[in-house]
């Protein structure tokens, strides 16, 4: 997996750990987060995915659950700490906290660039997502939406951004989703350190694209994931 895309999804992973400690028995949601967890340190440290084994074993039996969900996640930002000395360090793809209005300006001017598609993958997902940053995109580009743990005033939004802007934007939702990014006219993908309404808030993040030569594999596992969702 490219170092950009896996450093993505692992920050993924951190942000949203699963509450294992108020189930008497795990749920699917779980061993999904763990079994996740253990493909991607394996292709950062296969040493490391060992451990993660272990752990994981243990609480699937109900041993040390929370201690060792502890070392899973100390073993997951120890390898976001050691991708993050190999992702690009451009000044036009890293922003420190602080940094809002560059990212927001990089990211607009990045989206305004699209002939035909845009797919965007964020979990969390707000109304900003119109003003701020379709309201330059070409009437003739598809937008695509797909979050997760949307802002109740979204779909609101979306009725008013479309009454005046007469473009295509549709939102759907999935469980499927972790990381965050984002597709332009099927032929580059950028991945984004943070989701887009927190984006350089109060933590660094970074907007870098992948490498060409895995951009149609990746669109196309989200596209699936797009065509299996569920309309907002």
């Amino acid at each position: 997996m490219d170092r950009i895309a896996l450093l993505a999804e692992m920050r993924s992973l951190v942000d949203n750990p699963p509450d294992i400690n108020s189930h008497t028995t795990l749920l699917r949601d779980h061993f999904t987060w763990l079994g996740r967890a253990h493909a991607l340190v394996a292709s950062w440290n296969a040493m490391e995915a060992v451990s993660i084994s272990v752990c994981a074993d243990f609480i699937a039996v109900n041993f040390g659950t929370e201690g060792n969900l502890g070392k899973i996640l100390t073993i997951l930002h120890r390898a976001i700490a050691a991708l993050e000395l190999q992702v690009p360090t451009q000044s036009d793809q890293v922003f420190g906290p602080g940094a809002v209005y560059d990212f927001f300006k990089t990211l607009r001017d990045l989206l305004a660039t699209a002939k035909q598609l845009i797919l965007i993958v964020d979990p969390y997902l707000d109304e900003q997502i119109f003003d701020s940053y379709l309201s330059t995109v070409d009437s003739n580009v598809i937008v695509k939406l797909l979050t997760d743990k949307h802002s109740v005033s979204l779909k609101p939004t979306l009725h008013k951004f479309l009454s005046q802007k007469k473009m295509s934007v549709e939102i759907r939702t999935s469980k499927l989703i972790h990381d965050r990014v984002v597709f332009l006219d099927n032929s580059s993908c950028w991945v984004l350190g943070q989701s887009i309404k927190d984006a350089a808030v109060a933590k660094p993040t970074y907007l870098a694209p992948l490498s060409k030569d895995i951009v149609k594999q990746k669109f196309t596992v989200y596209d699936q994931i797009w065509n299996s969702s569920s309309r907002l």
